[in-house]
Parts: C-alpha cells; sequence; structure tokens
C-alpha cells in the first residue's frame, strides 16, 4: 500500500540529510511526487526565509541551487499570510527583463504558477492551510499576461518588472519585491533605488516591507555589494552542492571543469570573485596555499578556533586547523583541515557542532574567544560534552590586526588549505589590510575562528613540553 504524503512527511520529520536520502530512494513514484509538494520537508537551510527583522534577504548562491523554488515560496507564503489577515499585498516582481520574469519567476517549473498548483494539492492531502489564501478561499494565483501581472485569490497582486527599465518602477508602492538576478539588470542601482523609494506599504500587524533578492553574484556588480553591506541586509546561500537534490554526475562534472577558477567561484560557489583593494587575503594567495590532502598522521597538533556568536541569531565560527611534523619550527607548516561553522545557531546547537568537530578531528584542543562571556563559552561546551582542555583567548585588537600576521604566514608558504572552503574564503578575501571588514555578512566569524586557530599553532609561545 502506497504511502500518503501525510505518511512520507511523518516518516521523513526529524530525520538528518543523509536518513531523508535513505527513506526517498525507496519511494514509488506517486510518493515521490507528493514527498516534492511538501516544501516544508525538503526546503535546505539556505532556501529558508531568515529570522529576525530584516529589510533586504540576499539568496546568493551557485547555479542549481534552488534560489527560484526559494523565492517563488517566500512570495507566495507572504500573499497567503497576508490574505489570511484580510489584507491584499502589492507586490514587484523585478528581473532582468519583463520576458524574463514570466518565463522564469511566473511560468518557469519553479515559479510561482507551479508553486501555487503545489500548494492546492498539500492543502486538499490535509497538510495544512499552505493551499489557503484566507478568508476560506482557496485555489492557485491565476497570471494575467496582456497585464503583467499574477493575482492570487485573496487578492494580492504581483506586477512585473524589469531592471532594463528603471523608470517602470517610479511611482508603484508595494509591500514586498522579488528580484531575480539583480547581478545581471542593465540599470542595477537605477532600478534599485526606485523600488526602494516605492517598497513604502506596511501591514496591520507592524511587518515592514522587505524584498528578497535571489542571484547569481558578478563581478563589478557595485549595487550588489553594497546591498551586501547594508545593516539591514541579511545573506543566506553558498554552493550549488549543498542542494542535495542535484545530480551527483553534474557536480562532479562542473567541479573538474571548473573548480578553482574565476568562473567556478562566481557560478558554482556563488562566490564575488573580484578582489577587493588591500585584501590579505587576495584570490591569487588562496590559490597559491591549496595544500591537498592532509592526513591526521601527518599532523603533531589539531585546535578547533570557535568565534562564539553574541546572541542565538548569530554565526559561529568553527574551523579546524592542524600543524605539520616537519622538525624545527621554521620549517613547519599549518593547515586549514575543514569549517565546521554554523549559522543562526542557539548555545546548545554551536557547542555540539564544536565537540563534533573535536571528535571528527582527534583534537587537542578548543581555542574560543572569550569576549562574549568566557565563563559561558566554557560551560557551553562542557554541557555539550567536550571534554578537551579549552583555552579562552580575548581580543585586545581588532580582527583585521589579529589577522595580518596569520596572512604573513600564507604568504611566507607556513600555511596552507588542505581542500576548498568557499564561505571562510569569501570572509578572508574582505579582510581589507590597515581596514576594516567589507565581506559578506556583519562579521567574519569564520575567518576569525580560522585566524585564533592558526595563532594558537603558529604564533601563541609555546610552553616547554610536560
Amino acid at each position: 500500500m502506497e504511502m500518503t504524503m501525510n505518511d512520507v512527511s511523518g516518516r521523513l520529520h526529524g530525520l538528518d540529510v543523509e536518513q531523508r536520502r535513505r527513506v526517498l530512494r525507496g519511494l514509488t513514484v506517486r510518493e515521490a511526487a507528493a514527498f516534492s509538494s511538501d516544501w516544508a520537508l525538503w526546503a535546505h537551510e539556505g532556501q529558508r526565509a531568515p529570522a529576525g527583522e530584516w529589510r533586504t534577504w540576499v539568496l546568493m548562491a551557485g547555479r542549481g541551487y534552488g534560489k527560484t523554488r526559494a523565492g517563488a515560496e517566500w512570495v507566495d507564503e507572504m500573499a497567503r499570510m497576508a490574505a489570511r489577515a484580510g489584507e491584499a499585498l502589492r507586490i514587484a516582481l523585478v528581473a532582468a527583463t519583463v520576458e524574463e520574469a514570466r518565463r522564469v519567476m511566473i511560468e518557469g517549473p519553479s515559479g510561482l504558477l507551479a508553486v501555487g498548483a503545489q500548494g492546492i494539492v498539500r492543502a486538499e492531502d490535509g497538510a495544512g492551510e499552505a493551499g489557503a489564501t484566507g478568508g476560506g478561499v482557496r485555489g492557485g494565483p491565476r497570471f494575467e499576461a496582456s497585464r503583467g501581472r499574477i493575482i492570487w485569490p485573496g487578492g494580492a497582486i504581483g506586477t512585473l518588472y524589469s531592471g532594463a527599465n528603471p523608470e517602470g518602477l517610479r511611482g508603484p508602492e508595494h509591500h514586498i519585491a522579488w528580484c531575480d538576478e539583480l547581478a545581471k539588470w542593465r540599470h542595477p542601482q537605477e532600478s534599485w533605488d526606485n523600488l526602494q523609494l516605492g517598497l513604502r506599504m506596511g501591514l496591520s500587524d507592524g511587518a515592514g516591507p522587505r524584498a528578497l533578492v535571489t542571484t547569481t553574484p558578478r563581478a563589478g556588480c557595485t549595487t550588489l555589494r553594497a546591498i551586501l553591506t547594508a545593516p539591514d541586509t541579511v545573506r543566506t546561500g553558498g554552493a550549488s552542492g549543498v542542494n542535495p537534490h542535484l545530480p551527483e554526475r553534474w557536480l562532479r562534472a562542473v567541479d573538474a571543469a571548473y573548480g578553482g577558477t574565476a568562473l567556478g567561484r562566481q557560478e558554482i560557489e556563488g562566490l564575488m570573485s573580484e578582489d577587493l583593494a588591500g585584501s590579505l587575503w587576495p584570490t591569487a594567495l588562496i590559490e597559491a596555499c591549496r595544500g591537498g590532502v592532509v592526513q591526521a598522521g601527518d599532523l603533531a597538533r589539531i585546535v578547533i578556533g570557535v568565534d562564539p556568536p553574541a546572541s542565538a541569531a548569530g554565526s559561529c565560527g568553527i574551523v579546524a586547523c592542524g600543524v605539520g611534523i616537519d622538525g624545527a619550527d621554521a620549517a613547519r607548516v599549518a593547515y586549514v583541515l575543514a569549517d565546521h561553522s554554523v549559522d543562526h545557531a542557539s548555545p546548545e546547537r554551536w557547542a555540539r557542532a564544536v565537540a563534533a568537530a573535536v571528535e571528527a578531528h582527534g583534537a587537542d584542543r578548543v581555542i574560543a574567544e572569550a569576549n562574549q562571556g568566557g565563563d559561558m563559552v566554557r560551560s557551553v561546551l562542557a554541557s555539550a560534552g567536550c571534554a578537551l582542555p579549552v583555552r579562552l583567548v580575548t581580543a585586545r585588537r581588532g580582527k583585521v590586526a589579529r589577522a595580518e600576521p596569520v596572512a604573513a604566514l600564507f604568504e611566507a608558504g607556513r600555511a596552507r588549505f588542505a581542500g576548498r572552503f568557499p564561505a571562510l574564503e569569501e570572509q578572508l578575501r574582505g579582510l581589507i589590510a590597515g581596514g576594516g571588514y567589507e565581506g559578506p555578512g556583519r562579521s567574519p566569524d569564520r575567518a576569525d575562528a580560522m585566524v585564533w586557530a592558526m595563532h594558537a599553532l603558529m604564533l601563541a609561545p609555546q610552553g616547554a613540553p610536560g
């Protein structure tokens, strides 16, 4: 007997990614179709709308990450939530051209019409009110091609605009906006400015206007870089391979063809490929310092660097580094082994991630920044089962000043990357000599964790053996 969608959902809730994959391989075609309509189950973390008070959410990622589906699901959900409160959203749908907005955002396989139709299936199957649009009204949206707009049964209206025609955005007011592939708009700055001036309609529950940008990065797009550094912007995304539903053969093929190239960093890893002036870790240095695979037996010491978040909404940098067995101190080489950082993590979650990293690498010590509360850091790690000695370090200089001597180790060939770490490397590129941080996010948490670990291995005074 085949399972219903609720049966499939019940089996999958609470499982990790690998366990879900094993269950999914055993589903029939109909069961798999039921699962594919349950967005809440199979959306990966980077596709989910961030928590907290933000005005702009940038989902910047590589090809195949699932950006379009995430955008359509967010817009559809916002339209339905407002309708349940008796309000009709006004939505701006902006792409490089109106034709592209229609082809991708509206009529594409992951567009609004497809998402709305799956919402009806979810509601009819009894999995909640995913297909409801408020006031008992059910059904998906309809597209009026001649008028360039999509209308939901609850009254929400999404209007198509072009990033090549900024004047079209001058005047109309909206509650929310979905901007697709902003990096390829012909007039990104003027279009974005006109959109922001009209993004001023609030809801009765006090929620302010919001915009979602789904894009693959492009070198030279200063508008996108400015949006990313704005204080009310939240960024998610990552490499193409984060999406567990992409074919493994495709991932292997594109990595073999483009891995380590500027095009690969942009289109596959979802990273800005151009270097900032004065970067401590320019792209050429990072590529020159790739050291291949390092075996645990080749390392004298392994430590886990930790940069704890200031709040549960922040990110925790967790980076494993080791130093080789090379005889004299002058010949020792340190390696970045892995990036185990976690985003939007509670103290319990990031502490468990640290404990897991310790176990995975057989680490000798945890090096954690104490500025966010040294006693709290030690107790949280202890409660998560981290039995290793925890060395708390206090930041007395800025992040860039701490990073400069570590960058010098890489320049001298005494530190290397044992693999590719896209998110960490992008933060390292954003550390500017004699300046500040101009990378993704508000703080270089991953980079700071790596710096603490490298400093402990290579720069801190070493005591005599016990």
